[in-house]
């Protein structure tokens, strides 16, 4: 609906046209009509955005962890947002031409993200519903490695779909520990994907270095295998 001002000028909605005041000239004009565009491009692109989101939503416990510091050094991010632009184009999201859907390509999926050190022989594996973590050198020798980083163990069922965030020792003590899987999650036999990460858990230099340790600070997560129990 549109209004006269004081001085006769018509402003807003009549009809089928939009009436609006430039350089105290009155001006007619048809509305704006937004588009939808449905090209197979953009239809594509927003089956990934909204797989993707809802790929955050089913790891949130996670990812909210995992990405915390991220989200918090650039402030203009959630935790879930960062998951999403981190996993955008490193081969997590996975297109199927023959489904014409997009899939997880989980050897590929980052939970968390950051400066700290992952070791890469760190190792998973199933006995029971013990899931047991091996990680033979902790890393202590890294510059981005500290005795009081935590790990973190995260086990995704999709077909679930859930997420199981474990808390796990301080570096300084992780070679070897047993976590106990849920009961439904043996039961379902389904597949499980497993990551780890360490996380900072206070602030300090690491020793006999000029690397700052900042709270929440992760490295990036590892996947270390696809297992069913």
């Amino acid at each position: 609906m549109s209004k006269i001002d004081p001085s006769g000028l018509e402003h807003g909605r009549r009809g089928d046209k939009v009436y609006v005041v430039l350089n105290g000239k009155q001006i007619k004009k048809d509305p704006y009509r937004p588009t939808n565009p449905r090209s197979p491009d953009q239809q594509k692109h927003r089956a990934k955005l909204a797989f993707a989101n809802r790929l955050s939503a089913q790891l949130a416990d996670a990812v909210n962890l995992g990405f915390l510091r991220v989200a918090e050094e650039t402030k203009k991010q959630t935790p879930r947002n960062a998951f999403v632009k981190a996993n955008w184009d490193n081969g997590a999201l996975c297109w199927n031409e023959e489904t014409t859907a997009w899939e997880l390509c989980p050897e590929h999926l980052l939970l968390s993200q950051g400066p700290r050190h992952i070791p890469s022989d760190i190792t998973a594996e199933i006995d029971g519903n013990g899931l047991c973590i091996t990680c033979s050198d902790t890393g202590l020798g890294n510059p981005y490695a500290v005795p009081d980083e935590r790990l973190y163990v995260a086990v995704y069922l999709p077909d679930v779909p859930d997420v199981k965030l474990y808390t796990g020792p301080l570096r300084a003590d992780c070679a070897r520990c047993t976590l106990e899987l849920p009961e439904e999650f043996c039961a379902t036999h389904a597949a499980m994907h497993i990551y780890a990460w360490f996380q900072a858990t206070s602030f300090h230099r690491s020793s006999g270095s000029r690397v700052q340790v900042r709270p929440d600070q992760a490295s990036l997560s590892r996947y270390l295998g696809t297992f069913h129990c």
